[in-house]
This record gives structure tokens, sequence and C-alpha cells, in this order.
């Protein structure tokens, strides 16, 4: 089974979901994040793997080594097809 790997950068859009926005595909193929999505982000200068979470408020990646981190706009991060 092959996957794509789509790498680019968090931002919020209008309904306050955050989404991956990526250089050179169109706004139609944005790929909108949602509770229990896996995800990795760029932190401290290794990847960060874990799944999202929302709290009706902030979204969270709730690593699989431990731990969970606040998501902000701008963060880089990729996310696996599978």
């Amino acid at each position: 089974m092959q996957q794509l790997v789509r790498e680019g950068t968090l931002y919020r859009d209008n309904n306050r979901r955050y989404c991956l926005y990526e250089s050179g595909f169109p706004v139609e193929q944005t790929i909108t994040l949602t509770s229990g999505c896996s995800l990795e982000i760029w932190l401290n200068r290794e990847w960060v793997t874990g799944h999202v979470e929302g709290d009706g408020q902030d979204y969270w990646l709730f690593a699989y080594r431990g731990g969970r981190f606040l998501l902000s706009e701008r963060m880089k991060a990729r996310y696996i097809i599978h």
C-alpha cells in the first residue's frame, strides 16, 4: 500500500477549524483536521506524531509517546494519507 505525505503549515479557517495549507495546492484540496485524525508536527527540530483532539476552543496534538501539545497557526505539519 502506497502512502502519500501532505506537508504544509497550519492555519484556522473561518469556522475556527485547523487546516493544512500547502503551497501549490488549490484551496479546494485543503485538508481540514478533525478530532482523532493522525498528524505530525515539527517541534524542537523533530517530527512528533500523534492525533488531534479539540475541546471546543483549542486543538491539541496528543503525542503517541506521551504528552500533549497545543496547536497553533503557522506550525509546520504533515498528514499521511494511507
